[in-house]
């Protein structure tokens, strides 16, 4: 088959959908990634090809991006339309009735809480629930169009569970064939914190006053913000005089990230229960950090606390507490058989069971059932 990915926010080169779900789609079929992006252009990266359109800066004018990704997804000779968020969906149903294919839902996040977010809308206020209710009910029915759908937890799944759907958990497990460096800093004090794009519910202040705390007491302790730090935070860092013992990388790509993330000691991930997108993410950072076998300080959040509790790999703490994540880094830096132990046990965790091939074969069995529709049909 001939599957366009089509993605209304993410970059070209996202994560789950180029790195995990294209590359694996690839095995078996023939696959184009249409994405917005700083320009617009086609080439094609490990067998994959690659149509960006040009996103404006700002976000007001995020229908011209909806319009010119429309126009790009008509132009593919595509047989399933594999979307991404609400709006790309839309897209996609558009384009089934126009040309007569197939449509999967693949559902990241809790979208009626994120969009209000994005919009800067305060959450419990009038406009918010409005908003919400809004965007559940018309996600909720264009999915109804869809001929499957995937999930990226059983908590993202769950509304649709509620209303008849059955949605097949993607998670976004790390990839362990791609033979990378395993060996985290055991004798260091060097603390990882990883988001693409750092913003303040990423808890990042919250580790930086952790972090100035513990370095009272071990003054040698740094942190290594890996990924892009939003400008008005670098200038807070700045301003504080506290960028003597923080590094930031900026993006890296796959593998260099995962080379700069096994020099460290331990693997921060503090999301700050901000809505309700949050509170139920289960991110892949947290994989790539058990991977490579760094013990983790994590938010005491469901999904988060499932996996760490099981895999025994971390500390659970209470975001919002930097008291807590200073106690919490303090004690791997106390207890350095205790911190190796935890580290193994993730990375032992995400090699038996929370690695990507397992979602690999779900991904790929459930479009060979779509490809046996197609043909009947045919």
């Amino acid at each position: 088959m001939k599957i366009c990915l089509l993605t209304s926010t993410h970059g070209p080169g996202d994560g789950r959908i180029f790195q995990k779900e294209a590359k694996s789609l690839a095995k078996e079929h023939e696959v184009t990634i249409v994405a917005p992006s700083d320009g617009s252009g086609s080439t094609v990266v490990d067998g994959i090809r690659i149509v960006t359109v040009k996103r404006p800066d700002s976000i007001a004018l995020h229908p011209i991006t909806l319009l010119r990704l429309f126009r790009a997804c008509l132009a593919q000779d595509a047989d399933v339309y594999h979307c991404h968020e609400p709006d790309a969906l839309l897209i996609g149903v558009l384009a089934k009735y126009l040309k007569g294919k197939r449509v999967i839902y693949d559902i990241h996040e809790h979208w009626p809480s994120e969009i209000p977010f994005d919009l800067g809308i305060r959450d419990g206020t009038l406009v918010q629930r409005a908003l919400s209710a809004l965007v559940s009910r018309v996600e909720i029915a264009l999915a109804g169009r869809a001929e499957s759908t995937f999930a990226v937890s059983e908590s993202v799944a769950a509304r649709f569970r509620e209303r008849g759907f059955e949605p097949t958990i993607l998670s976004n497990y790390s990839i362990t064939d791609l033979d990378i460096p395993c060996t985290p800093n055991r004798n260091g004090r060097s603390l990882m914190f990883m988001a693409g794009n750092m913003r303040a519910f990423h808890g990042v202040g919250e580790c930086i006053e952790a972090v100035a705390r513990v370095r009272e007491r071990y003054p040698d302790v740094s942190l290594t913000l890996v990924g892009n730090v939003q400008e008005e935070l670098t200038e807070s860092i700045r301003e504080s005089g506290r960028d003597g013992f923080i590094t930031s990388t900026g993006f890296l790509p796959y593998r260099a990230m995962y080379e700069r993330l096994s020099k460290g000691t331990a693997g921060l991930l503090v999301f700050q229960p901000t809505y309700y997108n949050i509170s139920i993410g289960l991110p892949n950072k947290l994989f790539d950090y058990m991977l490579l076998g760094l013990p983790v300080i994590a938010s005491d959040l469901p999904e988060i606390r499932n996996v760490v509790s099981r895999a025994d790999c971390g500390i659970l703490v209470d975001p919002e507490s930097v008291s807590d994540i200073a106690d919490a880094i303090a004690y791997l830096f106390d207890h350095p058989d205790e911190a190796q132990r935890m580290g193994a046990n993730g990375r032992r965790a995400v090699l038996e069971t929370y690695n990507w091939s397992a979602m690999e074969a779900d991904l790929l069995q459930t479009y060979r059932n779509l490809d046996s529709l197609v043909s009947s049909s045919g």
